[in-house]
């Protein structure tokens, strides 16, 4: 085998010199230096023009910020002493309401209109007798103020913009109502008042226009959804297209062509205004807070450039130096067609190139060597491969032969066996994949389990899968269907663990559990429902007791208990028989079931005791609305061959209102509920009584 020895030593015209190269690399370490300290100079100039401007613009947002805050709650705390005066909590003299509303309205100027109304929401009284008579019940001022203190929104004028005079920019309210009460705390309507947002507007006029005019800014008030609710005439009532952020951080962004640097304050309210989560914007065009670095960076670029010019001729004379014992050394080699032919020659210069020159020398005669030792290492090699080809091939059919043998006993397996590598490809499937899961393993080789199998069918194996590939052996049942055969399977997932412990896959294996299944669930449903009447038996009865009881403390809602049973059930039984009496609780339970919602729960303890769970309760007092439904129900006759028969009931409530301290034990519940169930009857049957209660 001939080994070929690629010439070094033949010079290439494309290259560059080393005299070029160290030009080069002085001139671009000096532009680095240059550009570097430029940059960081012009960086921190930058920065600190972007923090001078964005720290004056957060101050006067705060200020501005902190003045709307105090106007609100000022406005606020005077319309709550407004609405408790004596006149307005009795509503017996309209016109003197009617004078004392006009009297405030002329001595605080902001407030456009204050009216009272009744508990329908018609206008009783107004300041100069706008609205009188209307009925407001529909606007969002007097259904907040009817439940409470209410502080509403800028909105604009809906009734008054024509009764209000007129002004140069539209009228836009901001609405204070809270509710009338008399002394006994009878409801009686509701006292509003629409503060004029020109109110606002005095405020910015007054405190930031002077500072923000030396910035040449701009100050924005902007609702919650992000509508300008206060600034420049063009931009009131649009919709800003700024991403907010983080409240209180300063950034930049454009609008209509500008480039602006803005900073943000949220609105925080005071006292027992609560704010209406409005946010101050102040904005500066980026032009005019940049201007002083922009002059700056123009004098770096000149002083730069500067620096490059001088920094030629320096890197120039400097690269001849260092080049010239070097360019000898090459002139020498470069006469040489291969490096191994003759010993060469010693080249004089510094210490560096007369090393260089010596290592060649020595690297020739090794080349030498090499070669022929390389020779007689190909003939050598070529002998082995044959040899390793051959046993590699037997060792190929005899672990072929091997495969097919498995490949055939797990086909013909009653169970789903597979093999699924780390990134959860499928690596080997057996046949049954095909008749009991619709799945062809020739196509499904390769491919991911998630998009093979869809993500519903996939999400039940997604946990085990997960737990096996961390090492660990996983068991779940699912669902499988094909061919309109549904299947309930178990699988076992058992990770492959190399040597060094960590996994290179699973094996799988599923079998068919779908008969075992269905006779465990009927045993359990045959456990835990009755007979006679199909409702839950006492056993299932006392799991959702507990469950009950748990959700009620956890979700801090009310829950009660109505223990109830047939009364003269006995003498019905013995009397007409336990044919009629089988037929009345039937009866009986169904009627139970139509008085609550689906979320309860109507259980037969046994006889003809009945219980009804009852969740979700805002009140306790909620379960006696259910007891007189009951009640009520029970009194149409049950038809029995025999002839009609009157029902009647007694029941006993206990209640757990799901506060924070520990629930009753259920079997206390119960017993609370059973003893309120004797005294219904003690006290004539055919009602209820309460637990606890006299």
């Amino acid at each position: 085998m001939t080994v070929a020895t690629q010439d070094l030593t033949r010079p290439r015209k494309d290259r560059l010199s080393l005299g070029s190269w160290l030009t080069a690399a002085v001139l671009t370490a000096v532009l680095l230096a240059v550009l570097s300290c430029a940059w960081l100079i012009e960086n921190f100039a930058r920065a600190h023009a972007e923090r001078r401007a964005t720290e004056s613009l957060r101050q006067i947002a705060l200020d501005f910020r902190d003045a709307l805050d105090r106007g609100m709650a000022q406005q606020f705390q005077e319309v709550k002493v407004l609405s408790q005066l004596e006149l307005f909590q009795r509503h017996d003299d309209v016109p003197a309401m009617r004078r004392a509303l006009e009297q405030i309205r002329l001595g605080f100027g902001h407030f456009a209109w204050l009216g009272v109304t009744d508990a329908e929401g018609q206008v009783l009284a107004a300041g100069g007798g706008l609205l009188e008579g209307v009925n407001v019940a529909k606007r969002p001022w007097w259904q907040g103020g009817k439940a409470g203190p209410f502080v509403g929104d800028v909105h604009a004028a809906v009734l008054l913009e024509k009764l209000l005079p007129k002004q140069s920019e539209p009228w836009r309210f901001v609405d204070f109502a809270l509710p009338l009460r008399d002394e006994r705390g009878r409801y009686l309507g509701v006292f509003g008042v629409h503060l004029s947002w020109a109110w606002a507007r005095q405020i910015k006029n007054e405190l930031i226009d002077a500072a923000m005019e030396s910035h040449a800014a701009e100050a924005l008030v902007i609702g919650q959804d992000g509508t300008v609710l206060l600034g420049p005439p063009a931009l009131e009532g649009r919709k800003l297209a700024l991403d907010m952020g983080t409240i209180g951080t300063a950034r930049r962004y454009s609008d209509a062509g500008i480039d602006y640097f803005a900073v943000t304050a949220a609105t925080r309210g005071q006292g027992s205004y609560p704010g209406l989560g409005w946010t101050i914007l102040m904005r500066t065009p980026t032009s005019v807070a940049l201007a002083d670095y922009q002059r700056l960076r123009g004098q770096i670029v000149m002083v730069a450039l500067a620096l490059v010019a001088l920094s030629v001729p320096l890197a120039w004379l400097l690269a001849r130096r260092l080049s010239a014992p070097l360019e000898r050394l090459a002139a020498v080699i470069s006469a040489r067609r291969h490096l191994g032919d003759e010993p060469l020659p010693r080249v004089g210069g510094y210490r560096e190139v007369a090393l260089l020159s010596g290592a060649l020398a020595d690297l020739s005669a090794r080349q030498a060597r090499q070669d022929a030792t390389l020779a007689e290492l190909n003939t050598s090699l070529e002998q082995r491969v044959e040899q390793r080809t051959a046993e590699l091939q037997q060792a190929l059919r005899q672990l072929q032969a091997g495969e097919r043998r498995l490949r055939t006993i797990a086909d013909n397996l009653p169970v789903l066996i597979s093999y699924i590598d780390r990134e959860q490809r499928l690596q080997f499937l057996n046949a049954t994949f095909k008749p009991w899961m619709d799945i062809d393993p020739a196509r499904a080789l390769g491919q991911r389990l998630p998009e093979l199998i869809g993500p519903e069918a996939y999400e039940p194996r997604r946990q085990a899968l997960q737990q096996a590939l961390d090492g660990e052996r996983a068991s779940f049942e699912t669902e499988a269907e094909a061919g309109g055969v549904k299947r309930l399977l178990r699988a076992d997932y058992i990770p492959d663990l190399l040597e060094d412990g960590s996994v290179a896959g699973v094996y799988t294996l599923a079998t068919d559990i779908t008969a075992a299944k269905l006779v465990e669930q009927h045993l359990d449903r045959l456990s835990r429902v009755d007979e006679l009447t199909g409702l839950p038996n006492r056993r299932q009865f006392d799991e959702r007791l507990d469950e009950a009881l748990a959700r009620s403390r956890r979700n801090s809602q009310g829950m009660a208990l109505i223990f109830l049973d047939i009364d003269k059930f006995k003498q019905i039984n013995d009397g007409l028989g336990h044919a009629a009496g089988d037929q009345v609780l039937k009866e009986f339970a169904r009627r139970l079931s139509r008085c609550v919602r689906g979320t309860d729960m109507v259980a037969r303890l046994g006889g003809d005791e009945f219980v009804l769970i009852l969740e979700g309760l805002h009140q306790p007092d909620e379960a006696e609305l259910v007891a007189g439904k009951i009640l009520h129900a029970m009194q149409a006759p049950v038809q029995l061959p025999t002839g009609p028969l009157q029902l009647a009931t007694s029941m006993g409530i206990a209640a757990y209102d799901g506060g924070s301290g520990d629930p009753p034990v259920a079997a206390e519940l119960l017993a609370s509920a059973d003893e309120a169930l004797y005294r219904a009857k003690g006290a004539g049957r055919g009602c209820f009584r309460w637990a606890g209660r006299s």
